[in-house]
């Protein structure tokens, strides 16, 4: 976990405005995703138990079904902690300076990147679909001078406000 006042590589006079992480509810999906992933087993197993009960009782079928069940769930909750570690560890970090992005590619690969709030040009939001609209997330675009033209926050909560923010801090 971030903590409330952290700062990377803090410039003298430079003050937190804002941490921001992705809506929770673009999770969902991730969520829907793993418990169908996960329930597939207990299909499997309800199957077998209905059509074809013998095999359950034979001596070495039915050790084999356990490994090769309990094998499928911990590849499952791995997969499943390795979105939670690249969606939750992506950050947002707003100072009175610059935008600093923190993104998590993997459990040993991340990616920082800033951008001086002096080279902005332009801030645009980004709404498409229902459910962006409805739970008000969506996507930031911020247009630079310097080498990275855009500068993309994705899944942003209240983009529109964001923006607001970081206009009324670089004008």
């Amino acid at each position: 976990m971030i903590s409330k006042s952290f700062i990377p590589s803090k410039r003298p006079g430079e003050i937190l405005v804002k941490h921001f992480w992705r809506h929770p509810i673009v999770f969902i999906k991730s969520f829907l995703m793993f418990v169908i992933i996960f329930s597939l087993p207990l299909f499997v197993y309800w199957l077998i138990s209905n059509f074809s009960s013998s095999l359950l009782e034979h001596a070495i079928i039915y050790p084999l079904l356990v490994i090769l069940f309990f094998s499928y769930y911990l590849f499952v909750l791995i997969f499943a902690l390795n979105v939670w570690v690249d969606n939750y560890l992506d950050v947002w970090t707003l100072t009175n300076m610059r935008i600093i992005s923190r993104t998590q590619l993997g459990w040993f690969n991340r990616v920082n990147s800033e951008l001086e709030l002096s080279k902005v040009q332009d801030v645009s939001v980004e709404q498409k679909g229902i459910f962006p609209t409805i739970f008000n997330y969506g996507n930031l675009h911020v247009q630079t001078a310097g080498t990275t033209e855009r500068f993309l926050l994705r899944d942003v909560p209240n983009p529109i406000k964001v923006a607001r923010l970081i206009n009324r801090l670089y004008e």
